[in-house]
């Protein structure tokens, strides 16, 4: 009986904690740069360096002009016709 009891808690425990958060991520801002050929929506980090999420839409957030938020990235290969940073697929992204 105490195996099960502690089986259902430690189970709980495990689906109660919070999954979305970035670990080691960094601070940055949402912006669209719809105006430019080839763009839209792009993350602008705190140190002024724009990345091309390829991804962007995959988060269970709405990405908007503006939104604060947190993003853990890496950088992929291939070309781009915005061609305003590096390309990127998010791997984490969180609003702040």
């Amino acid at each position: 009986m105490k195996k099960i009891l502690f089986i259902c808690i430690s189970t709980l425990f495990l689906f109660s904690c919070n999954r979305t958060s970035c670990e080691n991520a960094q601070a940055a801002t949402i912006e669209d740069y719809t105006g430019l050929d080839g763009c839209g929506l792009v993350i602008k980090l705190q140190n002024g360096t724009v990345l091309e999420p390829v991804n962007l839409n995959d988060f269970s957030i709405t990405p908007t002009d503006g939104m604060k938020v947190w993003v853990k990235y890496h950088e992929i290969s291939g070309g781009s016709i915005c061609m305003v940073g590096p390309i990127v697929e998010i791997d984490c992204l969180t609003k702040r």
